[in-house]
């Protein structure tokens, strides 16, 4: 206790102490804790500069108000969002950053694969040299997929932190669904620029349009009728036109109707039934939550991580969190992940353990995984997942 908040002794001097690691708030999904996520970050503006004690499973922790706040990806669900309409996206984050705004705190943002499109905002913002967006008293900075960035050879090289250095990516890295995702690193290293490919999000893109959300195509009951009339009309649509040449009437009649199915009918239902056919696939829902040691054993290898280097990597994305360490005492890799601030399936909680609200509290001489509980917090409590000191010492 005692130590000034922003801290950078015996750090790298590039992240001021302590640091706090959220993944997967989702916010605009349907199942986002986003209330508790705003509680969150009231409490994390009422803790004290030299330190709140709590206790935690028996012991006493010292919890600072932060300097650092890293957002580790799919914080903004614009991917999926509510009834595939963004304004919900929209209308949780305006509160939410607002109380994020009132906190003196630098705050970092990974992109994840659920708020890819962030990417073009990044791009505006370092065209107009625009970084202090914190009322002043810090500073906001956006990474795409890693924290710190990648060098020219793809490599990530991890911050100092008292003793030990940390990375930060969101984990979709090891997901070997998102072939899209690995399609556009592919295609990035080879061109030298950033390159991204998804057409799920371009029609995404196409569906949240105003003209096109004004249609009024609700396809929470209805969206095999849509489908079955897209395919009729298109059948239809080539026997009666098949012989029509395109520069007659009937055939610009043709392209109109055609761009008006495209534009509107066209994009609600792949944007619909995208969400609807993974949530069916068998195994996704337990997969999203699959233990860290599963994901670190399956995917991740020798070869890409040694692209890290690092001594703890921090991740999130599969919303389980927990930790891995192959070997601890020969001071192998620790795999730390933040979890997710959503509702947890039934299946997540009972073959997983999975637990919703957690979060990673970094500083020089402390490192915990811990789950925020409103209640519990009031009453000078707080459950640890993992106290991880003695990997520090």
């Amino acid at each position: 206790m005692g130590r000034k908040v922003g801290n950078t002794e015996g750090n790298s001097g590039k992240i001021r102490e302590p640091v706090i690691v959220v993944s997967d708030v989702h916010l605009g999904g349907t199942s986002s804790h986003c209330k508790d996520f705003r509680d969150f970050l009231e409490w994390l503006n009422t803790l004290s500069d030299e330190g709140t004690s709590l206790n935690c499973n028996g012991n006493k922790v010292d919890i600072e108000k932060p300097g650092t706040i890293v957002l580790l990806g799919d914080i903004l669900e614009l991917w999926d969002p509510e009834e595939d309409d963004r304004n919900y996206v929209i209308s949780d984050v305006l509160t939410t950053i607002s109380i994020l705004n009132s906190i003196d705190c630098d705050i970092i943002y990974v992109i994840g694969n659920h708020d890819e499109d962030l990417l073009d905002f990044k791009k505006v913002w370092r065209k107009k040299r625009v970084e202090h967006l914190n009322k002043g008293k810090g500073t906001f900075k956006m990474f795409y997929r890693s924290y710190p960035k990648t060098n020219k050879r793809t490599e990530i090289k991890g911050i100092t932190i008292g003793k030990k250095n940390y990375a930060f990516l969101h984990g979709h890295q090891f997901d070997r669904f998102q072939v899209f995702y690995k399609l556009s690193r592919f295609l990035s290293k080879r061109l030298n620029k950033q390159v991204r490919i998804d057409p799920i999000d371009w029609f995404q893109d196409l569906a949240n349009v105003s003209f096109t959300k004004n249609i009024g195509l609700k396809l929470n009951g209805p969206t095999l009728i849509f489908c079955l009339l897209l395919v009729l009309y298109g059948l239809v649509g080539y026997y009666w036109f098949k012989d029509t040449p395109i520069g007659s009437g009937l055939g610009i009649l043709w392209i109109v109707i055609s761009s008006f199915f495209v534009l509107t009918i066209l994009p609600k239902v792949v944007t619909f039934l995208n969400t609807e056919i993974w949530r069916r696939i068998p195994g996704t829902i337990v997969k999203k939550c699959k233990p860290i040691e599963e994901v670190i054993k399956e995917r991740y290898v020798d070869k890409k991580g040694g692209k890290i280097d690092a001594d703890i990597i921090v991740f999130g994305h599969t919303h389980n969190a927990g930790y891995y360490q192959k070997e601890p005492k020969k001071d192998e890799r620790l795999f730390i992940n933040t979890g997710c601030w959503v509702k947890l399936s039934k299946k997540c909680i009972e073959k997983e353990a999975a637990i919703p609200n957690t979060f990673l509290y970094i500083d020089t001489e402390s490192l915990y995984l811990l789950k925020w509980d409103k209640e519990k917090v009031a009453k000078g409590e707080i459950k640890c997942v993992e106290d991880f000191r003695e990997v520090l010492s």
